[in-house]
């Protein structure tokens, strides 16, 4: 009862879980361990109660609004971009070109 509790956060939080994860098992627990660790950050971070705890340093993340939609918003695009090319030169890793 409790995974599939858990299970239904996670698939209400994240698309990837509400169809078949068409990846290596050792992929889909990497991805399942990363959601874990996204939704307890997001439960840390939130404006409630629970939040009034003593919450993680998020470092130099920049902050994103929540929106109800899937629909990315220009801000959160222009983020991606920007990790998409930092993560693509200055922090690339030599191994990540040999990933499919």
């Amino acid at each position: 009862m409790i995974v599939e509790n858990t299970f239904g956060i996670l698939s209400a939080q994240w698309r990837m879980y509400r169809r078949v994860i068409g990846t290596s098992p050792g992929n889909v627990e990497k991805c399942v361990k990363a959601t874990c660790v996204l939704h307890n950050f997001m439960c840390w971070t939130a404006e409630s109660p629970a939040a009034e705890r003593q919450a993680p340093d998020p470092g130099d993340l920049q902050p994103i609004r929540r929106v109800g939609t899937n629909n990315a918003t220009r801000e959160a695009i222009h983020v991606r971009e920007t990790l998409a090319s930092y993560f693509s030169a200055e922090g690339a890793v030599p191994w990540q070109d040999n990933v499919a």
